[in-house]
């Protein structure tokens, strides 16, 4: 599975729902999670002026994880929400392994400039 870091910034009105009747989110997103064949590996609230959220989630693809994102973010629960691809080291080392092979095909802006 791959692994994937979702940010966001809750909205106001998740805010005083939560205030209204505190819930245990992560149990309340997970099924939906879990029926985008996805797992939490972290759930955590932050006390950042730009996003007070952050999951750490195993997936099967992007488009699950854009899927489930988008439908969050149309519930209005967010005011921002953003998902990126996490990579651990050895899988980062062999991009670059990949990239290193072809980089004799590649001209960069700046040597075309100079020839």
């Amino acid at each position: 599975m791959k692994k994937y870091i979702v940010i966001g910034k809750n909205s106001q009105e998740t805010a005083a729902s939560m205030l209204n009747k505190p819930q245990n989110r992560r149990e309340m997103v997970e099924p939906l999670v879990k029926s985008f064949n996805a797992e939490f590996c972290e759930f955590l609230y932050l006390n950042s002026p730009d996003f007070d959220f952050i999951g750490v989630i195993k997936g099967q693809n992007d488009e699950d994880i854009a899927a489930a994102c988008n439908l969050i973010y149309a519930s209005g629960s967010f005011s921002s929400i953003n998902w990126f691809r996490a990579f651990e080291s050895s899988d980062w080392k062999s991009i670059y392994e990949i990239a290193s092979t072809k980089m004799a095909s590649y001209v960069s802006a700046k040597q075309a400039s100079q020839e």
